[in-house]
């Protein structure tokens, strides 16, 4: 096969392949449930089969619930985390859910389906606390704590907390605090289980009410199944020639 026309082949298969690879993540993107709140983007589709569990009545717990406005205003009704506890409630308890015992803390874990969620070096984790101030991140909205994959407790004091006012509409203000996944699990890993936990900060300021939480969604897709193929069927291509010349006796060099 002459160089010139081994060339073209090569050049004609790279830009299909680059297609193919540039469509395939496009089409993920397009297919992927993204919401975005105050800057962070979520796919809710991380939630799939997801649920929340919280420390029953009959263990000590006071954990209450309550209906919200905020959900609505940015795209995640179904996916608070009150609703994704409703199979330990037994119906829908709307979309708040409150820790509201100080001297034996309440907690609620959210417990990611199938395998998990694959971290990224972007990932965050963000957690919404409904707020009652109007314009900083009050002391309820850090008196918490975070596990994560039953690893070691990090105080919400330590993460970055920002206050976001009300979207729109009715909707309520919120303290955003985000944890940088990629420090404390690092990239590749799976996050599986989160635990939150209320601390006794004093009274009126130890009874969080968190609304939603999740993994951020990754800046850079992954590769889907169809470009790693387009990789791999490129690579077989450019041994082909090699081969048919073996075939034929040839030089190979």
């Amino acid at each position: 096969m002459k160089k010139s026309h081994l060339m073209n082949r090569v050049l004609k298969s790279t830009t299909l392949l680059l297609f193919g690879v540039v469509w395939v993540s496009a089409v993920d993107i397009a297919n992927a449930a993204i919401v975005t709140i105050n800057s962070k983007e979520f796919d809710v589709d991380q939630f799939t089969n997801a649920t929340v569990t919280y420390r029953p009545d009959a263990d000590g717990g006071t954990v209450s619930f309550d209906g919200k406005n905020w959900d609505n205003e940015v795209g995640v009704n179904y996916y608070t985390l009150a609703e994704l506890a409703s199979g330990q409630y037994g119906g829908d308890p709307g979309d708040q859910i409150s820790l509201n015992n100080r001297s034996t803390p309440d907690w609620l874990q959210l417990n990611y389906g199938g395998a998990g969620v694959t971290l990224f070096s972007d990932s965050e984790f963000v957690i919404y606390e409904i707020s009652s101030a109007t314009s900083a991140v009050d002391s309820e909205g850090l008196s918490f704590r975070v596990s994560f994959n039953n690893g070691a407790f990090i105080n919400a004091s330590l993460a970055d907390a920002t206050f976001f006012a009300s979207p729109g509409g009715s909707a309520e203000n919120t303290n955003q605090i985000v944890f940088n996944l990629a420090s404390i699990l690092g990239p590749g890993a799976t996050l599986s289980t989160v635990r939150i936990e209320n601390l006794n900060t004093g009274s009126g300021t130890s009874d969080p009410d968190f609304i939603f939480a999740g993994v951020t969604a990754n800046a850079v897709p992954e590769p889907s199944s169809l470009a790693l193929f387009g990789i791999a069927s490129f690579a077989a291509f450019l041994r082909r020639p090699n081969a048919s010349r073996k075939k034929r006796g040839l030089a190979t060099h």
